[in-house]
């Protein structure tokens, strides 16, 4: 067992853990003949303090099962990984393939992620952008003379800013909400076909593997697979009957089915981040531009048109 630990603690150095690269560790580290429960220690003695991979590790270590050690850590990715754990332990299926194919579902989904990261960042450099001018257009206006501070310490002033830190923080507001509305959206999709193929590599029947996955789903509040998608016109049910009309085997094509889903469900979230280059036009039109006008063009025309009377 030291031979098998050695290695590859040498080989693999800290790194923040996820959920994807996790399940890619357990996966080799099962394969080169780690026992399950012993995995985490291996993985904790790699990785940085205090990080999940720790936390698991001292759950296990107090007698905790281990899946329901993994879905205790915060995030829905976590909650999929320790579904397909215990599914492939109730079921007697090899944990090895499981986790792989969970490993590149998540990996898939923290490289859309990125791309993302990538599309929104030119619409959020905008909103900041804009956001800033109001405070600069006021200091230009005091470097060329036309000083506005008279102005913003009377009545009207204090209107003005008022009405500019409304619209300015409800422009920011929205965007934001924009955005976070894309993170909400993350999903791997198809996970209930990937879960009913993990139950049957074990030798379940196609519906006792459903109840498993359901049960599982429940128990660790894995939000990613919903329970309509175990509905008759869901993916995993319509696989099912396909399977049997046309005498096929089954987990074949639920993985199909899977990385079908996946790709689709990608290519939606994708288009999504492209169109919030546009959508951010709403709010930097509607609140932020306004503010700019309001908070800082108005005081300076005003001060400008108050100092020369004539102009």
């Amino acid at each position: 067992m030291a031979d098998v630990r050695g290695p590859q603690t040498r080989s693999v150095p800290a790194a923040k853990s996820t959920a994807s690269s996790v399940a890619a560790r357990c996966t080799a580290l099962l394969r080169g003949g780690v026992a399950p429960r012993r995995v985490f220690a291996v993985l904790a003695s790699e990785a940085e303090q205090g990080g999940e991979v720790h936390q698991i590790h001292e759950r296990v270590s107090a007698g905790v099962d281990v899946a329901a050690a993994i879905a205790e850590c915060s995030g829905d990715e976590w909650s999929v990984l320790a579904s397909a754990w215990r599914l492939s332990e109730e079921a007697g299926a090899p944990l090895a393939p499981t986790l792989a194919r969970m490993a590149a579902a998540l990996r898939a989904l923290e490289q859309l992620r990125e791309r993302r990261r990538v599309l929104v960042s030119g619409p959020q450099a905008t909103v900041r952008l804009v956001a800033s001018l109001p405070p600069v257009a006021l200091g230009l206006g005091w470097l060329i003379g036309f000083d506005p501070l008279p102005l913003l310490i009377t009545p009207l002033g204090f209107c003005l800013v008022f009405l500019g830190v409304a619209l300015l923080g409800g422009g920011i507001f929205w965007a934001r909400s924009l955005v976070r509305g894309l993170r909400l959206a993350d999903r791997v999709a198809g996970l209930e076909c990937d879960l009913a193929w993990i139950v049957l590599g074990g030798g379940a029947a196609p519906g006792e593997a459903i109840r498993r996955v359901v049960d599982c789903v429940a128990d660790l509040g894995a939000r990613w697979v919903p329970f309509d998608a175990f509905c008759s016109g869901g993916a995993l049910q319509t696989a099912v009957r396909r399977a049997a009309v046309l005498g096929m085997p089954l987990r074949p094509l639920l993985l199909e089915e899977a990385d079908s889903l996946r790709d689709r469900t990608h290519s939606e979230m994708e288009a999504a981040a492209e169109q919030l280059g546009v959508r951010v036009l709403l709010p930097l039109g509607v609140c932020v531009l306004p503010s700019f006008i309001v908070m800082g063009v108005m005081p300076v025309v005003i001060s400008m048109l108050g100092q020369n009377p004539g102009f």
